[in-house]
């Protein structure tokens, strides 16, 4: 670190805190941090929030300050193994509870990509698939009412294929440049960031991610029925592996994180 603080002094917490406390505390010290414009006290505040957030990472912390060592007083005997006073007793908080649920055997967690910053949050599945879901009626409502209409007048597929594409950018490319939320992702608090720093992608990155995809599928079209099939690849992908991480997502090196915090914008020349 480069100063005298310890992680959970950064965030303004107890070596005790429980996840919920953590998560809460990470969020009011990234606020305040981000809104004084303090880039070094932003990257304090995250770097704490990668190492506590992981059970592992802060048993190895805790471990290595001593914090383990006076993490819980000792509750004393009356001699006949009860306990002194009923205040001693530690009961587990609703956050608590969850970590203990989660040693219980369960489904394979969702794992962030390599190279990915600790302090992003992967969805589930189900929040995910909702955002796709509301993106792709609004997609496709516009691209199918202005895009017949316009194949009628016109009898010229290329202009339904611009269309698309325009409705391609409206719906999902500029919301992202934008604000890195969708429609789809605003209403289930998603958001679509860079994978390796978390912050806003760049219009580079948003047109690989969703312009690439578009280009292939069109070019695919006069094969048949795999235009369709590419295009329905894309876009459940991230549902095939426990990083989350879509085909097009490997492409833009983006990565679709839980709106936790508010992303910082890449200098222009990134």
């Amino acid at each position: 670190m480069d100063d005298e603080r310890t992680w959970y002094e950064v965030l303004g917490i107890e070596p005790r805190a429980a996840k919920g406390d953590i998560k809460v505390a990470y969020q009011d010290a990234l606020d305040t941090a981000t809104d004084a414009n303090d880039t070094d006290e932003v990257a304090q505040v995250r770097r704490a929030w990668q190492v506590l957030s992981d059970p592992v990472q802060r048993q190895r912390y805790d471990e290595a300050i001593g914090a383990h060592l006076g993490a819980l007083e000792p509750v004393t005997s009356n001699g006949d193994g009860s306990a002194d006073d009923e205040d001693d007793v530690e009961v587990l908080d609703d956050d608590e509870d969850d970590d203990v649920r989660e040693e219980r055997p369960r489904r394979q967690a969702p794992v962030l990509p390599a190279g990915a910053p600790g302090f992003l949050e992967l969805p589930t599945i189900g929040r995910r698939v909702v955002a796709t879901l509301i993106d792709g009626v609004i997609f496709l409502v516009l691209a199918v009412g202005g895009g017949f209409p316009l194949g009628v007048a016109t009898n010229n597929i290329v202009a339904v294929l611009v269309w698309i594409e325009l409705m391609v950018i409206a719906v999902y490319v500029i919301p992202t440049i934008r604000t890195g939320q969708t429609f789809g992702k605003r209403l289930t608090y998603l958001m679509c960031v860079d994978r390796a720093t978390g912050d806003l992608c760049p219009p580079r990155q948003v047109l690989i991610r969703y312009l690439v995809p578009m280009v292939v599928i069109a070019v695919l079209l006069p094969l048949g029925p795999i235009g369709p099939f590419v295009a329905l690849y894309f876009g459940i992908s991230y549902m095939m592996g426990r990083d989350q991480a879509s085909l097009a997502d490997r492409l833009a090196k983006t990565i679709v994180v839980i709106a936790r915090y508010k992303p910082s914008r890449q200098p222009s020349g990134n």
